[in-house]
């Protein structure tokens, strides 16, 4: 399971700190609480004097809701999710007691557990979780109520984020991602559609790929800012700061003007260098 965490608490920026971690198996069957510390960990060793402590963190997913530290990771998480890590001072999950699952230890965390079933998530009020692609707001079973949601899984590649029902509408926020509206109605779910929860480069070349009808044909406005991107952070420049400033530049998804933009503001540069 890939995850992305995000520590933006301290008014510094030189202390935000972002990690992009595939977690292992025995994370994947434990607790939130013990991501947060693998989190915390890393950026304890890197700020030394400006440590952090796991039991003040707690996760939120990014546009989701707040996460309880003692819930499990796979009944929490799904892979590519990015997550806050926020201080007590933010409106955090409510606590609940919970018996232990039978089957699971500390010591043996990646091995499954022997009776426990797993089952959908639900919040303090017992409200279920919704599975529906885009939607993860909490429902009554008893009433599910009406789901605006999409109709296939999420496509995350280089840095462009879309529907893969909804092509047409890109974001390189995830905020602006998950803003995007559901393509389709129906009512909640707690069961999924059975789907790939996300897509990647690998799925878009084996099951998408475009057709090149001319050998040389020119590249398109994507792959442009894929390599103006790989070109800049060969030299230097931080990848988040180029992915935050495209995201401002495309606005809705405008790929086209974005290139134009960066090529007016580029050729500009160059010609008044004093060289």
């Amino acid at each position: 399971m890939k995850v992305t965490l995000k520590y933006e608490e301290p008014e510094k920026e030189e202390l935000h700190m972002t990690l992009r971690l595939t977690l292992p198996q025995k994370y994947v069957s434990g607790t939130n609480k013990e991501v947060v510390k693998l989190f915390v960990d890393h950026y304890n060793k890197k700020h030394p004097d400006n440590s952090i402590s796991v039991d003040d963190l707690h996760l939120k997913i990014v546009g989701g809701s707040h996460l309880d530290n003692e819930d499990r990771v796979k009944e929490s998480l799904g892979s590519n999710d990015e997550c806050y890590l926020l201080g007590k001072d933010s409106q955090g999950p409510v606590k609940k007691s919970k018996e232990p699952e039978a089957g699971y230890s500390a010591a043996a965390a990646s091995k499954p557990a022997a009776s426990a079933a797993k089952g959908p998530v639900k919040n303090a009020d017992g409200k279920i979780r919704c599975k529906n692609f885009g939607c993860q707001q909490y429902f009554d079973p008893e009433n599910p109520g009406e789901c605006q949601h999409h109709k296939s899984p999420p496509i995350f590649h280089e840095t462009a984020k879309w529907w893969s029902c909804c092509p047409d509408s890109k974001a390189y926020e995830f905020e602006e991602f998950m803003a995007i509206p559901g393509c389709q109605k129906g009512t909640h779910s707690a069961e999924g559609s059975g789907q790939k929860r996300a897509l990647g480069g690998c799925d878009l070349r084996a099951e998408s790929a475009p057709i090149r009808l001319d050998a040389d044909a020119a590249p398109d406005a994507r792959q442009k800012l894929g390599a103006i991107r790989k070109g800049l952070v060969a030299i230097g420049v931080d990848a988040e700061l180029f992915d935050k400033v495209l995201g401002k530049l495309a606005g809705g998804g405008d790929l086209d003007k974005a290139c134009e933009i960066l090529k007016s503001r580029f050729s500009s540069a160059m010609a008044t260098a004093d060289v």
